[in-house]
């Protein structure tokens, strides 16, 4: 069988975690309109009769202003070090092009193949205008037109991705899916609430950690326990919001992600704690996984 590993590279909201969501056919990434959600290089594992691809995807180039972003942007760049493949995703709805990224790609001794997203977000003449732009900048590599949203092109993708595989024995085993434990995916679906439903700059100051899970004697339910992170009192009080509105909305709609991605009834108990600074705190990120 074909087995190797895929790199989902390029710029922060482009639409890699979404493709990689698309491509394993669950969501087990946080997802959000809002820049820099990724925050993992998280390896999602794909298989089907004939293959299995490792897909890592990295948290989107950005300009990093706190020690968590140097780090989000060292961790973009260590996983082309052993990849067989690299997939550059590309917003095909936005006018922004990073002529230092397709510089920077120019130099990369990699299988590339440049993904054109969004394409169901963008009229035709002004796409295709966008899609020459970008294969006269970075000639040596294929490229496809895809809405990892609408699910459209994926399969095509697998296969020019097969085609740059050598023949060879699975990584990992056939049911598993990502190289995180189950309380990860917990973990993002809460933060993905958190992004979806907080406004300006909170979102990109909380943390998820899942404390423990217990089995509720009377409903037989499991109970997740979680807090979520913030650095200031100002944050914590928007995020609990007026009577406690905001966090019982971002419990109710996480509940709901949780229990369809476990396939079963879960309840989930949430708690605002303020760690100060802790995206410029080292030990703090090493502590929350983050590699420092």
């Amino acid at each position: 069988m074909k087995t190797g590993f895929c790199c989902l590279y390029g710029l922060a909201n482009a639409g890699k975690s979404t493709l990689l969501n698309a491509l394993l056919g669950v969501k087990v990434e946080a997802v959000s309109p809002k820049p820099q959600t990724t925050r993992f290089n998280v390896q999602g594992i794909y298989n089907d009769a004939d293959s299995q691809i490792v897909f890592i995807d990295t948290p989107g180039l950005h300009t990093p202003h706190e020690k968590l972003g140097q780090i989000l942007l060292q961790d973009a760049s260590d996983a082309l070090a052993s990849v067989d493949v690299l997939v550059y995703v590309i917003d095909g709805s936005s006018a922004k092009i990073s002529l230092r990224l397709l510089d920077d790609l120019q130099k990369v001794h990699l299988p590339i193949i440049a993904v054109f997203n969004k394409i169901d977000n963008v009229r035709l003449d002004e796409g295709q205008k966008r899609l020459m732009e970008y294969k006269k900048r970075l000639p040596q590599a294929e490229f496809i037109e895809i809405s990892a949203l609408k699910k459209y092109g994926i399969d095509d993708l697998v296969k020019l991705i097969k085609n740059h595989l050598k023949e060879g024995v699975p990584y990992y085993p056939t049911d598993q899916l990502i190289d995180r434990p189950t309380q990860f995916v917990w973990a993002e679906m809460i933060r993905e609430k958190c992004m979806i439903n907080l406004e300006k700059e909170v979102p990109h100051a909380i943390h998820v950690e899942v404390t423990h899970v217990e089995e509720d004697d009377k409903s037989h339910k499991k109970v997740i326990y979680a807090d979520i992170i913030v650095e200031k009192d100002s944050e914590k009080a928007i995020v609990i919001g007026k009577n406690g509105q905001m966090l019982s909305l971002i419990r109710h709609h996480a509940e709901h992600s949780i229990s369809m991605f476990m396939q079963e009834p879960i309840a989930l108990e949430l708690y605002v704690r303020v760690v100060p600074d802790w995206r410029n705190n080292l030990s703090k990120l090493k502590e929350y996984g983050y590699k420092g």
